[in-house]
């Protein structure tokens, strides 16, 4: 006879899965509106929330938008842990920023620009943490220069530029929209190619 055995409840971990629906439900809202257009009265009442409930899972806007980059940078980590086994530094670059594009545009996490309107100490987390992927990345530019798939040149201004287009892809994209997911991570990782490949 089998028993199902249900899972225990876990407040925490409920707490910790809602605390992310507000976040990220905040994100697209200060991509659609801007930060200093989106009140925590606008977060709340987008997601059916009184401003009381939503200050159970938040303090203040700013941890909500340090939050965001939070999320942002803990997806994109995961993704640079992977092992890139492309034939060359820019197959591996393409496959990663295909990566990129792809959570960005099925998780709902939002890749957000605005880091002068934290507070001086979050502010300094989030270009700490920021500074370290794009390191991670520059390394793989580099690694494409060193094999000859990657055109010479600074590669922090490589990653600059492809990088520049994630950070507007929230932007703009619904993904109710008439551009599916995986057509924009193609698209974008095929111009990203054409930028910097070698001749």
């Amino acid at each position: 006879m089998d028993i199902n055995v249900k899972e225990p409840f876990n407040r925490d971990r409920q707490f910790a899965l809602k605390r992310q629906a507000v976040i990220r439900a905040a994100g697209l809202d200060f991509c659609k509106r801007g930060y200093h257009n989106t009140s925590m009265t606008d977060i709340a009442s987008n997601l059916g929330l009184t401003k009381a409930a939503l200050y159970y899972y938040v303090k203040n806007k700013d941890e909500v938008l340090f939050e965001c980059h939070q999320q942002a940078y803990d997806a994109m980590d995961i993704i640079l842990q992977k092992k890139w086994i492309g034939e060359n530094g820019l197959q591996q670059l393409q496959d990663l920023y295909c990566d990129f594009v792809r959570m960005l545009t099925a998780s709902g996490v939002s890749l957000l620009t605005d880091v002068n309107s934290l507070s001086e100490l979050n502010k300094i987390k989030v270009l700490k943490r920021r500074g370290k992927i794009e390191r991670k990345i520059i390394k793989l530019v580099k690694q494409g220069q060193s094999d000859g798939s990657i055109r010479a040149g600074d590669p922090r201004l490589h990653v600059f530029f492809f990088m520049g287009a994630l950070n507007w892809l929230n932007a703009w994209y619904d993904n109710s929209g008439h551009f599916k997911g995986e057509d924009i991570a193609v698209h974008f990782a095929t111009q990203m190619r054409l930028g910097i490949a070698a001749a």
